[in-house]
């Protein structure tokens, strides 16, 4: 679609917006938007990541000796398992304070797990499988206990809320983070720099594609085609091999990726710290009850 295309449809997305708000006679809740909007890299976070995570660790996961998929498998079942255990949990804590610690364990383990190698994978993973269990249950009973009106249609319109984001900006925000790692690795590599002449120059990759997500977030992938180029002025042999190097510190560099990614639950510990102060300030998170009729 072209842009004019493009800004019609946020023009009726606008008009909808503003006709319902006129229907209602009401701005709505500002908590409510403060939680969807935390929900977005909440979404991100746990969706986003497992989606993309078996492609990140590829690399580092071949070079260990096991498939990248178990990581994700192995997050899930402590998932599965914790989630028998949450009702305990949130009642000792307190949701906000589930969340916040939720967050801090999800940077940790994303941290870690952007440099983690060996056995070391699998603890950076625990961190973040325990980090990523409460986020979406967690959030839900938020939003159920502090918008009860809404009922079931807004916990669905948040659920889905969440889902769009993730789908799409999250997916493909992560794969801007990703070729952002490799060219920031290939730029460290001189030595493959010295196999593939022409690859770096001041200090970035030469041969990349300037490319945009929905016209608004600009990024560049490195071009295969004009490092082909590149190659081609080689011994077939020379080349066949700098370009299998440059395609093993490409998949490897993805791990550090996830470095970045923190800055979604480093942002939602922000918002939940100050949903924490601001409940405080009002004597206390408690949940809203409807008046009985």
């Amino acid at each position: 679609l072209g842009m004019p295309a493009k800004l019609g449809f946020v023009g009726i997305g606008v008009a909808m917006t503003v006709a319902f708000g006129l229907y209602t006679k009401s701005l709505g809740q500002p908590l409510l938007l403060f939680l969807i909007i935390v929900m977005m890299p909440l979404a991100t976070t746990e969706i986003g990541t497992d989606g993309w995570i078996t492609a990140i660790m590829e690399g580092i996961a071949k070079q260990q000796g096991f498939h990248a998929g178990w990581i994700l498998v192995y997050t899930s079942a402590i998932m599965l398992v914790m989630r028998f255990f949450a009702g305990p949990i949130v009642h000792n804590l307190s949701p906000l304070g589930l969340l916040a610690i939720s967050a801090v364990l999800a940077i940790l383990g994303l941290g870690y797990l952007s440099f983690a190698q060996g056995a070391a994978i699998f603890i950076a993973a625990t961190l973040y499988g325990f980090g990523k269990t409460f986020f979406w249950p967690t959030m839900l009973g938020v939003v159920s206990e502090q918008c009860p009106r809404g009922g079931a249609l807004t916990l669905n319109a948040i659920s889905g809320i969440g889902m769009l984001a993730v789908g799409t900006l999250g997916f493909p925000y992560i794969g801007t983070l990703q070729t952002k790692a490799q060219q920031n690795a290939i730029v460290e590599d001189k030595e493959l720099q010295a196999k593939i002449p022409g690859l770096v120059k001041d200090g970035k990759v030469v041969p990349v594609t300037e490319k945009r997500i929905y016209e608004v977030i600009p990024y560049k992938v490195i071009d295969d085609a004009a490092v082909k180029k590149l190659t081609s002025t080689l011994p077939p042999a020379d080349a066949k091999a700098a370009e299998e190097e440059l395609a093993q510190t490409k998949s490897r560099s993805n791990q550090r990726a996830l470095l970045d990614m923190a800055m979604f639950p480093t942002f939602m510990l922000v918002c939940y710290v100050l949903m924490i102060v601001y409940f405080r300030s009002k004597g206390g998170y408690k949940p809203v009850d409807l008046p009985h009729v």
